[in-house]
């Protein structure tokens, strides 16, 4: 059953319909059903999976917290984080040794392939899993007594397929709010489904398009078309999985429920560290607190080359998690890289531009610019199937005489897969997207809107879903649900 689909659509509106009629007393009961039935359309041996996974670290949880000694409480965290990451690892990596296997001619390699297939939103909720442990260990929460609580905060299924991962304390602090939701966070909540359905089927399905045809040969299109194709793989993969964290949140809060925003403008970022702590946010800080600060602490007395080791250690995990792709290595190392060089000249940058106002004030448009440049050959690498192909996308991005056939500067849209008009609509659309998303954060800027006319806006609404509607026939699944 697909975020995207009208079966989703009728689930949801049925489980509201009936969360809402019940007592309050039964409503996490019944949210805890209905997300494992979402999972159980996927699969039914997954969701037995998720069943036994949450099991276990719900009883590991309530063994830490009565362990008398510091040394058993560390062992059993340990060894439960130990078997939840060796979990991940089997079936995120486990497809890509089979496929090796399978080259080397093994025979068993189809049946390890079928065995480990990746289950729907493992990486997300094997990470939630993870967190609350260590959060329990370190006693940041009290470990939760009731199997229910525990379960629904792990299979909680608006944000069990693309996230966002959501801490352990803010989902138990909210759960009294199951017995009364707010009808004013549930209108939010409409219009914030509204918002993510326009991102990702209006938007970002647009321009994937034009990506898929780029990419599929880059020797066969002109410098100006591939660059045109790096810049729209990277609004495709913000609208893309934006749109559907947007989705999440908005129907989280139809059950009294906010989940953690992921984005928040991350091409405004004025260097590499800014637009990390903007993009993916659930996911980076998750990664900061469990696994960046601890190794810091670990390598404090290694001064510079600890940090560094630390920084690129971390921004590796974040390619490595993607999948067994050296592309998503790749892509994490050249971010590490990034980072590494951006802190440890962000002072002097800072000095020199201080004593220089009126070059200052550019830096304001330079740096995001560049940052955003930078991100953009990085996330050439992402998008490429292999290093070789990602090799090829930005040799033929440099103009040479004569190699490929093509001229230096067309723009052939045929061949793009998408007209002008339609790719200058598609980005206007986007810009005033952007612009909602900075305005949401503007309190004067709410209240104008707000002020608005009923029929104004209600207009942009009718609007926003005739075009979802229109678009809706041919929309592709999301780019994150695969992680």
């Amino acid at each position: 059953m697909s975020f995207l689909s009208a079966e989703f659509a009728l689930f949801v509106a049925l489980t509201c319909v009936i969360f809402h009629a019940a007592p309050a007393a039964w409503r996490a009961c019944l949210l805890l059903v209905f997300s494992y039935l979402f999972y159980a359309s996927w699969s039914l041996p997954h969701t037995l999976l998720l069943l036994a996974t949450t099991a276990g670290v719900h009883m590991a949880a309530l063994t830490v917290s009565r362990c008398r000694t510091e040394r058993r409480k560390f062992a059993l965290t340990s060894a439960t984080i130990a078997a939840l990451v060796a979990l991940l690892a089997a079936f995120k990596w486990g497809g890509w040794l089979a496929g090796m296997l399978a080259a080397a001619g093994s025979r068993g390699s189809g049946t390890i392939a079928a065995l480990l297939m990746i289950p729907l939103g493992i990486s997300y909720y094997l990470f939630k899993t993870i967190g609350y442990l260590l959060d329990v260990y370190w006693e940041k929460v009290e470990a939760q007594r009731s199997f229910v609580s525990t379960a629904l905060y792990v299979s909680f299924f608006p944000q069990i397929v693309s996230g966002p991962i959501q801490r352990a304390g803010d989902f138990f602090g909210q759960l009294h709010q199951l017995q009364n939701p707010e009808v004013a966070a549930a209108s939010a909540g409409l219009r914030r489904i509204l918002l993510g359905l326009v991102k990702k089927i209006v938007i970002a399905d647009r321009l994937a398009v034009l990506v898929a045809n780029v990419h599929a040969d880059p020797a066969a299109f002109s410098p100006l078309e591939l660059l045109l194709g790096a810049y729209c793989f990277a609004l495709q993969l913000y609208f893309d999985f934006s749109g559907m964290t947007d989705i999440a949140i908005g129907i989280g809060s139809l059950f009294g429920v906010k989940g953690p925003e992921n984005f928040n403008l991350p091409f405004s970022a004025r260097n590499i560290q800014d637009f990390w702590r903007r993009w993916h946010m659930s996911l980076t800080s998750w990664l900061t607190d469990y696994l960046f600060i601890p190794l810091r602490m670990a390598f404090r007395g290694w001064g510079n080359a600890g940090l560094s080791a630390a920084i690129l250690i971390n921004m590796l995990a974040v390619g490595i998690w993607h999948g067994p792709k050296w592309t998503y290595a790749v892509f994490g190392a050249l971010n590490g890289a990034f980072m590494v060089v951006s802190v440890f000249t962000l002072k002097k940058r800072n000095a020199f531009f201080k004593d220089r106002q009126k070059w200052d004030r550019w830096r304001v448009f330079f740096g995001p610019l560049v940052t955003f440049h930078l991100l953009v050959f990085t996330m050439i690498v992402f998008r490429a199937e292999s290093l070789q192909q990602a090799f090829s996308y930005l040799s033929n991005l440099i103009p040479h005489g004569g190699t490929t056939g093509v001229a230096a500067w067309p723009l052939r849209w045929s061949l793009l897969g998408r007209s002008s008009g339609t790719l200058a609509a598609v980005l206007t659309l986007a810009a005033v997207i952007e612009f909602i998303n900075w305005s949401s954060n503007q309190p004067e800027w709410r209240k104008r809107f707000f002020s608005l006319p009923r029929a104004v806006r209600w207009g942009l609404y009718y609007a926003g879903t005739i075009l979802v509607i229109l678009f809706s026939a041919d929309t592709l699944n999301s780019i994150y649900a695969q992680f």
